[in-house]
């Protein structure tokens, strides 16, 4: 398994912010009325990054010795876990940020407002999953890990 890397998650929400943006504009040019991100968003992104951090941090004592009674493999599922959050968070973030600002130019009609508002809102949830799932991944390496991520080599005697 590789470990994240933040070129990886910031081109992973520009693609998906660049598409969302294009699909809106093309909506919205084709008389689509835009809905409002609903409130579960911000629920179900918080719940997701508080479980990896939870998790993370079990993790992290297993790691330092702390927890001894860790399975491994309760400890690598929680690694994949939060790097889909952090990927997941990626996505929403462009998506969400690419839809509320292809609706922009609207800005002073007041339900438009609220659409707009409720994606931004969204978005800061993504970015608070995505930062949730980077710290849980982070905490997941053993110590003899490096920061070098899949471009390390194992060592061969």
């Amino acid at each position: 398994m590789s470990y994240l890397s933040w070129q990886r998650l910031t081109l992973v929400a520009l693609c998906s912010l660049v598409l969302a943006w294009l699909v809106t504009l093309v909506m919205d040019r084709g008389g689509a009325t835009p809905e409002r991100v609903p409130w579960t968003v911000l629920v179900v992104c918080v719940a997701a990054g508080a479980s990896a951090l939870w998790l993370g941090w079990q993790v992290r004592r297993y790691v330092k010795g702390d927890r001894p009674g860790l399975d491994p493999i309760r400890a690598a599922r929680t690694a994949v876990f939060a790097q889909a959050c952090a990927y997941a968070g990626a996505i929403l973030v462009g998506a969400f940020a690419g839809y509320g600002v292809g609706l922009l130019d609207e800005w002073s009609h007041g339900p438009r407002r609220e659409v707009i508002i409720s994606a931004l809102l969204a978005a800061a949830a993504g970015g608070a999953l995505l930062a949730a799932g980077a710290v849980a991944e982070r905490w997941c390496r053993h110590r003899g890990d490096d920061d070098l991520g899949d471009r390390s080599e194992p060592s061969t005697a």
